[in-house]
């Protein structure tokens, strides 16, 4: 199958299926299991078929997720897309860059994670907490997005990418047996 076929219809799966979780998962009201799935998707596609896979999901996605009305505020779309692409791009290039220092892949993914976590955390917290929020939002919208864009961001983060980390193994060897 050409290259560019398989790229387009990878991405086009990771953003249909981060798309259906948050459909799913939007009328419980439960960012932690939302965030989460999201993040899971995120890593996992990253660490299956490469950073710019994952970084096609992590940017287009929200775009969509507004357009579909997942996402309430058009304001914050582009800090969470902003944050999706730097969680994607430090667990690909962590994990490249330790593959000589870390020989175990599933550690080195975790540290790839954890990294990733707080990057992604740091950015969407300055982003919309410290900045969009407070020059755009009124006061019960901040309240709203301190939540939702602090340590929640830290905690999906981490929960979707251990999840990423643990499963990777089992599908990559899947693949290989076929």
């Amino acid at each position: 199958m050409n290259k560019n076929i398989k790229w387009i219809t990878r991405s086009a799966a990771a953003i249909a299926l981060i798309i259906v979780a948050q459909f799913v998962t939007a009328p419980l009201k439960q960012q932690l299991l939302t965030g989460s799935l999201v993040n899971l998707i995120l890593a996992l596609t990253t660490m299956l078929f490469g950073w710019s896979t994952g970084a096609a999901a992590a940017v287009v996605s929200p775009f969509i997720a507004y357009l579909l009305g997942i996402n309430a505020q058009i304001l914050v779309v582009p800090a969470i897309a902003a944050g999706n692409l730097i969680y994607v791009l430090v667990i690909a290039l962590l994990t490249k860059k330790l593959d000589g220092a870390v020989k175990n892949g599933t550690v080195r993914s975790f540290i790839s994670v954890a990294a990733a976590a707080l990057c992604k955390f740091a950015l969407q917290y300055m982003l919309i907490v410290r900045w969009i929020a407070p020059s755009f939002l009124p006061e019960k919208a901040q309240a709203v997005m301190s939540v939702n864009f602090g340590v929640m961001q830290l905690f999906t983060a981490c929960i979707g990418g251990a999840l990423a980390c643990v499963i990777s193994p089992f599908i990559r060897k899947a693949f290989r047996e076929d």
